[in-house]
């Protein structure tokens, strides 16, 4: 049995590698190509604050209750951390209590019941932390563990008492570094708790249905929430969410609407970058199968090449390479050129309709080799046999899943939530 291991330096250290080893699991797809920093741009201009392995919207403002509660305490000598470890099992606890019927779905730690002596291995103020900070519930660019920290500190200076935030607070402004650390949200009041639910109160609902409005106002997600015809065409009106593709999505009507314009565009990119990258991730897929016993996997390949390929001779019209990576945060470093080389490099051939099957192929593959280095399978030392299945990105969604999660959550929150 082999095992993967790494020297624990930070919680964030550890919560990065968590995330890496999410996507590993059964399920997860890897992204063999190294096209992330163009999906994550759009993601984040589209659905801010949000990840893939987020559950419901409750967990923002649980969270930040929970982070309130830890700094009204006073005289605490326990750290943050901990604090969160033990209530967020807790609590966890008793939202299954209080679905006694496991209708809820989403509850992360659900599968143990009501059990204390199992936990997660990745808590939710860890995985909703970016999101707190995207949406203003958090004052600072700090990591979960620095912000612990900067508590401890403040409890130690005698200032502990300028860490929570009230009606009265003006913004902090600054770059949260000659702040004091705070986390922006009234407490609750002791009903809340006791009736702690999956499902977002009315007052949790408005809360965080302003702060992304404010915080993030210039995304899609804020125009979503702020335009109830778009929020009934996004999520409809079941208690379940139907499949929704990104091209099903990027057809919805409210998009047409003038108060979309300066979003539409990236919405139409987004839809675009996959529609021209299928294609080399096809002939990863095809190249991987070469050679094997059995055909039918590259016999089946090769035909999605060819159909992409015949849809793909109308190249999109308003495709603008600048547009895109103008959106993206230049990282520098061998890496991004690597990764934008091999991007322009294939929307090159792509405008030209793909005539040199060669030349695709070996962008292909010295991408691969480029991003995963020994471990290639495209790699000639490589001998890791031949894939059963489909490996790598299948397709592009940008989040939506999460991002229409969240929309019904804080519309069902605010039409019927009950009050805490």
């Amino acid at each position: 049995m082999s095992s993967i291991g790494w020297i624990d330096f930070s919680s964030e250290h550890r919560d990065k590698v968590r995330t890496v080893l999410d996507f590993l699991k059964v399920g997860g797809v890897v992204d063999e190509l190294g096209i992330g920093i163009v999906r994550d741009a759009f993601a984040d201009r589209l659905f801010p604050g949000l990840s893939t392995i987020q559950t419901r919207a409750k967990y923002f403002t649980l969270t930040a209750y929970l982070i309130r509660k830890f700094i009204d305490r006073g005289g605490r000598k326990e750290r943050l951390e901990s604090y969160l470890a033990n209530y967020e099992k807790i609590y966890r606890i008793r939202m299954v209590e209080n679905d006694p019927e496991r209708k809820e779905r989403g509850i992360i730690g659900g599968s143990f019941g009501t059990s204390s002596k199992e936990d997660v291995i990745r808590r939710p103020s860890s995985i909703y932390w970016s999101g707190m900070r995207a949406y203003g519930f958090i004052s600072q660019d700090l990591s979960l563990s620095e912000f612990d920290s900067a508590l401890a500190d403040q409890t130690r200076n005698g200032s502990g008492r300028a860490v929570a935030w009230s009606a009265d607070d003006d913004d902090d402004g600054g770059d949260g570094h000659d702040t004091p650390a705070r986390v922006h949200i009234a407490p609750a009041d002791d009903s809340y708790w006791e009736n702690l639910s999956i499902r977002l109160t009315k007052e949790e609902a408005e809360l965080l249905d302003g702060q992304i409005r404010l915080c993030q106002s210039d995304s899609l997600l804020a125009r979503i929430l702020s335009d109830e015809s778009a929020i009934d065409q996004v999520v409809g009106n079941e208690t379940e969410l139907e499949a929704l593709s990104f091209t099903e999505f990027t057809e919805l009507p409210f998009l047409h609407s003038p108060s979309f314009a300066s979003v539409v565009g990236i919405v139409e990119h987004a839809k675009d970058f996959w529609n021209i990258m299928e294609g080399a991730h096809i002939r990863y897929n095809v190249m991987l199968q070469q050679g094997a016993p059995n055909s039918e996997k590259r016999i089946s390949f090769e035909k999605r090449w060819t159909e992409w390929l015949e849809s793909i001779q109308s190249f999109p019209e308003h495709w603008d390479s600048d547009f895109m990576w103008a959106l993206v945060p230049s990282q520098g470093g061998r890496s991004y050129s690597a990764a934008r080389t091999f991007i322009d490099d294939w929307i090159a051939e792509v405008r030209k309709g793909c005539p040199d099957l060669d030349r695709c192929d070996g962008l292909v593959r010295r991408r691969e080799i480029q991003n995963k280095g020994s471990r290639a399978r495209l790699s000639p030392s490589n001998h890791a046999g031949f894939p059963r299945d489909w490996l790598g990105l299948d397709g592009l969604d940008f989040r939506l899943p999460i991002a229409r999660r969240v929309i019904a959550d804080i519309r069902d929150g605010k039409r019927g939530g009950s009050r805490a």
